[in-house]
């Protein structure tokens, strides 16, 4: 079993392939290998290797297969390449994942990995269960299309019945929200751990800006003037800016949605919720 020792390029790892729903038969029974192209302080680049096996690759079976290309669903068959944060380098997170050794580059393969770690444009950046998406995916779509399909639509019933049923849920709670709720609350409560969240200093930071903020608004009475609301929700914004500023730019998709979330309450608890629409005016991240 390989730990999670710092990667080196041409490293060649396998792992067992994990099933890509929950409607999807629990054990597949297959194996899959990916190469380390490249590694810099950032950023990990990642191969995904074409073969599928019942048992894992010797590390010569699997340095003699090619990079695999994408062709399931929308993709047209690019390369399976993608980079990986450096902090988030876990190859435990895969199943059954095994270190089989190092692999030569080709002068192709160190190409891409220098542009994946140098945030080249048009390459992806994920974790290492994107590995898995792509070799089992593509083995899927490859001998058990139909199958995929199914499940694929039953994924996405389920995802709509509940998000339907979360935004039903958010309606509920702006009904009966106060400031006093609110300032019960722990905002960014799943910021943990960083990574990949944020440092502890400026998720701590950003909840006593939050709550600051609602003790300003509550201040304003049971009905503020809109002009008042806007500069404080203003000056929340622009405390997230330079915050996320100094911290190296940490907002990314997840707290960019979390505050996202805690603007909007904000906003609509103080009668004021048409300033949501200017957030994005205010924030530069």
């Amino acid at each position: 079993m390989a730990r999670d020792k710092a990667p080196v390029a041409g490293e060649i790892y396998s792992f067992r392939t994990s099933p890509l729903s929950g409607f999807a038969p629990p054990e597949t029974g297959r194996y899959a290998a990916f190469k380390v192209l490249g590694v810099n302080e950032r950023f990990v680049a990642i191969a995904v290797l074409g073969g599928i096996w019942s048992t894992p690759p010797s590390l010569r079976v699997a340095n003699e297969a090619v990079v695999l290309h994408e062709h399931r669903f929308a993709h047209t068959g690019r390369m399976a390449v993608f980079g990986v944060n450096a902090d988030w380098w876990a190859p435990s997170d895969l199943d059954s994942v095994s270190l089989l050794g190092s692999g030569r580059l080709s002068p192709e393969e160190q190409a891409i990995g220098a542009k994946i770690i140098g945030f080249g444009i048009g390459f992806s950046y994920s974790t290492l269960r994107f590995a898995n998406h792509a070799a089992e995916g593509e083995w899927r779509w490859e001998h058990d299309r139909d199958a995929l399909l199914v499940e694929s639509e039953k994924s996405k019933a389920k995802a709509a019945a509940e998000r339907a049923a979360k935004e039903e849920r958010y309606r509920a709670r702006l009904k009966n929200l106060t400031w006093e709720k609110l300032l019960a609350e722990t905002p960014f409560e799943r910021w943990a751990p960083s990574p990949p969240f944020p440092p502890v200093e400026f998720t701590k930071a950003a909840r006593e800006t939050v709550h600051s903020a609602c003790r300003e608004l509550r201040e304003l009475g049971p009905r503020p003037p809109k002009a008042k609301v806007r500069s404080i929700l203003r000056r929340c914004v622009e405390w997230f800016n330079e915050a996320d500023k100094a911290a190296g730019e940490v907002i990314e998709t997840e707290e960019r949605e979390d505050i996202y979330a805690v603007l909007e309450e904000m906003a609509f608890v103080a009668k004021q919720k048409s300033l949501v629409d200017e957030i994005d005016t205010w924030r530069e991240w």
